[in-house]
């Protein structure tokens, strides 16, 4: 509290200003109504003086205190956004890496000596990855085929056989991508790094084949931690799912024996979230800790800040509210006889003012200021949610036009599909649609002079970008896509009358888009001219048709022009084939759907029949269904010679004279057998799996074990766990638990002198909850089983 103090000397000279006589003189001549108004303002105006400067100090410190916890809480949750964007975005960039041409499926059977452009071509995308990230230490690609390790130093080493196990059990976990504590998890610890990323590379593969290994400098995520330390007399770090210390702010700074306090005092609290005051070497510190996910892993960031030092300003600024308080009492009691009336105005002009701040103003040197800084706060992050949300936009638009266009939203409704148009800007009620799409030619001769091999989709993009420009000069709604693989695709909502003059219009938009693409990047230029799509249900099929004139291109001519209606004429008959059909069927087979797959089969052999009474139209239909099948059977990493043991399938089916024979063959030579090859693969999997969870129950039945903890140490599903364990086991989880923890107390029960007491809390049981137990499973107690396993057989 602030002492207000007047001597003797400041009271005289007080009352020697030259207009205190006149001002009794002038107060004498006042009438008693005036006095009696002077007394009640003056009491009107001392009291609650008092009381809010009382009040103030001695109820706001509470709310002031509550306040400073609030904005710690605040300052962690900005932390650990920060934190959960950092690695999210190395996570992002990890994912986008595997996807790299470099690292796909070839690298299986690298050989180091001959294929050096394959190499040197790794080492460069190695080399980019490291650099792209401040926080990357090391990266390391691990190759099963060929058992090698390759460095960022652009060094291939040769491991151990205690090496070659370690990384060979990474690529056996059941996820792609998961994070991992080297000198935990992994004999082989690189460097002094604490946490490392791992992702699987495995393609189109069913097993992987290698490994990316990126290893986080300590030093530099210490360095990202402790900037995150709002107080140079806290501390911050951050702990994985084992309470494990992964960073922490640099302890050089003299908080070494404060973050281990810390350390071990977090290790009492199992609380995901919370906040708590901490008392440590005559210091309290305000405690916040929250939790954010990696990949499945709760990691906990803890940040500790001095509470003297968030008090000191506030509890200063209450305490001065105090010795206002009482010097505007004096004021008051020496001043208002002259100055009440103009007093009283910014008096009132005060109160309206206070009646127009917010609670969480208390404390607040100025509140207009206080409003000025919110409101601005508040527009600044409005404006960049709205420019993150511009930002993200086109891409946003762009991959529901890829989807839309290859058919993949066609389970969604016509009204769902529309309201998808309209938050990109188009209004599609009563719209036909005209799709261009773009192939872009000649490119490997040109890699020496302009391109460099793996330009690929830098050229898509910027060919994507010319077409944008030209289509922009003439329609204002569309959409381009960017298809990355050197073909772009143009999609123009307009009114379905006028079909004619559309096909005129888009002729000549094309003629532009292929000037402009072949005079800026030299290439051959191709564009396909799909007919005119009158509903948004038609558009998958005109891509369709698009892709397929691509292939009607003469390759004499540079550049060219096709109209798909055109090159595909449809002939005296239409040509009827249920494509939505196929790709259902397909997707049933996939997931291993036997009955349902065939159920379908038959109604597209029914369709077939339906549409055309000729008997060449409906096997070429079956056999193109068929083709669809193998296609099938190779993308999921099936040989169709070795999976139909050498039989050639297209010879098979062209021997069936029977419309009868049809069904029956495609259900016993063609779809039974992949489903199960594809469900010995599942089945060879969840074995493994459940044979991991049993040797974790015999390794900790004496913990708190439970379904729910095995199935996120291995990354699956509770549901998905229980039905294997139960398939495979014979019995549900926990009664395998439970008779795995029966079998140990006997053994202590015979073997040993341990008491019952004992015995239960050995095996992770509470005492009276083991007797019951104990008598369900064996019909006596433990103490009478002990009694007759030792009286001697008669």
């Amino acid at each position: 509290m602030i002492r207000v103090q007047l001597s003797i000397q400041d009271v005289s000279r007080l009352f020697r200003i030259p207009a205190w006589s006149r001002f009794i003189h002038s107060f004498k001549e006042k009438g008693s109504l005036y006095r009696k108004s002077l007394i009640f303002v003056l009491t009107i105006t001392c009291i609650p003086t008092a009381l809010i400067g009382v009040g103030s100090y001695y109820i706001g410190s509470s709310y002031i205190e509550r306040e400073v916890h609030r904005t710690h809480q605040l300052q962690l949750g900005k932390g650990m956004e920060r934190l959960s964007e950092t690695f999210s975005q190395l996570e992002m960039n990890l994912t986008q890496w595997t996807l790299n041409p470099s690292f796909d499926v070839k690298l299986k059977n690298l050989d180091f000596v001959n294929q050096y452009a394959e190499i040197q071509d790794m080492y460069k995308s190695i080399m980019s990855m490291k650099v792209s990230n401040p926080l990357i230490d090391k990266i390391y690609l691990y190759l099963d085929g060929p058992q090698a390790l390759i460095t960022d130093e652009l060094a291939r080493r040769n491991m151990s056989e205690q090496e070659k196990r370690d990384f060979r059990s990474l690529i056996g976990q059941t996820r792609d991508m998961f994070w991992l504590r080297p000198e935990s998890e992994l004999s082989l610890n690189q460097g002094k790094s604490k946490v490392m990323l791992v992702h699987n590379l495995a393609a189109q593969a069913i097993k992987p084949y290698g490994a990316l290994l990126v290893y986080l400098s300590p030093e530099r995520v210490n360095v990202f931690i402790g900037e995150l330390t709002t107080d140079d007399f806290g501390t911050s770090f951050l702990l994985d799912e084992n309470k494990q210390m992964i960073g922490s702010a640099d302890p050089a700074a003299g908080n070494a024996s404060l973050q281990n306090a810390l350390w071990k005092e977090m290790q009492l609290h199992n609380q995901p979230d919370g906040s708590f005051d901490w008392t440590w070497d005559g210091r309290t510190y305000s405690i916040s800790y929250g939790t954010i996910h990696r990949l499945g892993q709760p990691w906990t960031f803890v940040s500790a800040t001095t509470l003297s030092n968030l008090t000191a300003p506030v509890l200063l600024i209450s305490r001065l509210m105090i010795g206002i308080s009482a010097f505007s009492l004096l004021l008051a009691l020496l001043l208002s006889w002259f100055a009440s009336n103009k007093l009283y105005r910014p008096i009132q002009r005060m109160v309206q003012l206070a009646g127009a701040n917010t609670p969480d103003s208390i404390g607040s040197g100025d509140e207009l200021e206080l409003v000025e800084r919110r409101w601005r706060h508040i527009t600044r992050e409005s404006e960049e949610l709205q420019h993150r949300l511009d930002r993200a936009k086109p891409m946003l638009k762009e991959g529901f036009l890829l989807q839309f266009v290859q058919g993949h939203l066609q389970s969604l409704s016509e009204e769902e599909t529309f309201e998808q148009m309209k938050s990109f800007g188009w209004r599609p009620e009563g719209c036909g649609y005209q799709l261009l799409l773009i192939q872009l030619r000649g490119l490997s001769p040109l890699l020496q002079d302009r391109f460099l091999p793996g330009d690929e989709p830098l050229i898509t993009f910027a060919a994507a970008n010319i077409a944008e420009e030209v289509v922009g000069q003439k329609y204002e709604h569309f959409g381009v896509i960017n298809f990355r693989d050197l073909s772009v695709g143009v999609l123009i909502p307009l009114s379905p009358a006028g079909e004619l003059q559309h096909h005129r219009d888009t002729y000549q938009l094309a003629q532009d888009m292929l000037g402009a693409l072949h005079q800026t990047l030299k290439l051959q230029i191709t564009v396909s001219i799909a007919k005119f799509a009158p509903a948004a249900s038609e558009v998958a099929t005109a891509f369709e048709q698009a892709k397929q004139a691509l292939s009607y291109r003469r390759v004499d001519h540079d550049n060219e022009i096709l109209a798909a209606w055109e090159l595909l004429p449809i002939g005296e008959e239409p040509v009827f084939y249920p494509f939505e059909l196929e790709k259902t069927i397909i997707q049933t087979i996939r997931v291993g759907r036997m009955e349902e797959a065939m159920a379908l089969i038959e109604t597209f052999y029914g369709e077939l029949q339906r549409h055309t009474a000729k008997e060449g139209p409906v096997q070429q239909g079956m056999q193109q269904l068929l083709g669809a099948m193998l296609h099938l059977v190779m993308q999921t990493g099936f040989h169709p010679h070795k999976l139909y043991d050498g039989m050639n399938v297209y010879e098979l089916f062209a021997r069936l004279k029977e419309p009868g024979d049809i069904l029956p063959w495609f259900q016993n030579k063609i779809v039974a057998p992949y489903i199960s090859a594809l469900t010995e693969a599942q089945d060879f999997y969840m074995k493994r799996l459940v044979a991991q969870v049993a040797e974790t129950i015999h390794q900790q039945y004496m913990n708190e074990i439970s379904l729910e903890y095995c199935a996120d140490l291995f990354g699956t599903s509770t549901v998905k766990l229980s039905s294997a364990f139960k398939q495979i086991m014979g019995v549900n989880f926990i009664d395998y638990l439970t008779q795995v923890r029966m079998d140990k107390v006997k053994q202590l029960l015979i073997g040993t002198d341990m008491k019952i007491n004992d015995i239960s809390l050995a095996v992770g049981y509470q005492p009276t909850y083991f007797n019951r137990i104990f008598k369900k499973q064996e019909g006596i107690t433990a103490s009478e089983f002990r009694e007759r396993s030792r009286v001697p057989a008669p």
